[in-house]
């Protein structure tokens, strides 16, 4: 006795929808991982260079103090020798 033939005429074409949608799925899946790698990449590269052009405003900063308080040094006519230890003594506290 042979088995009737359970699968109809539309199984086929439903197959072939399913399997083109779970591959998509895939492909969409695979898409947003790239993107999110990406992302993550650039995150990371933007947390590199705020932390970059962080230090260089702090470092601009300081160095603007710094020539800040020798022209007032200079207009009150101190010496150019104990404004050199005073700028090399802030330098070395800066290290600490």
């Amino acid at each position: 006795m042979t088995n009737p033939n359970n699968h109809t005429h539309t199984d086929y074409p439903n197959d072939q929808t399913l399997n083109s949608l779970r591959n998509e799925i895939e492909s969409l899946k695979f898409q947003i991982k790239k993107k999110e790698d990406r992302i993550a990449s650039l995150d990371a590269l933007l947390n590199s260079v705020m932390e970059n052009h962080n230090a260089e405003v702090r470092a601009y900063e300081d160095l603007k103090d710094k020539l800040e308080g020798v022209i007032e040094k200079l207009r009150n006519r101190v010496s150019h020798s104990d404004i050199l230890d005073s700028l090399e003594s802030k330098s070395r506290n800066q290290l600490w």
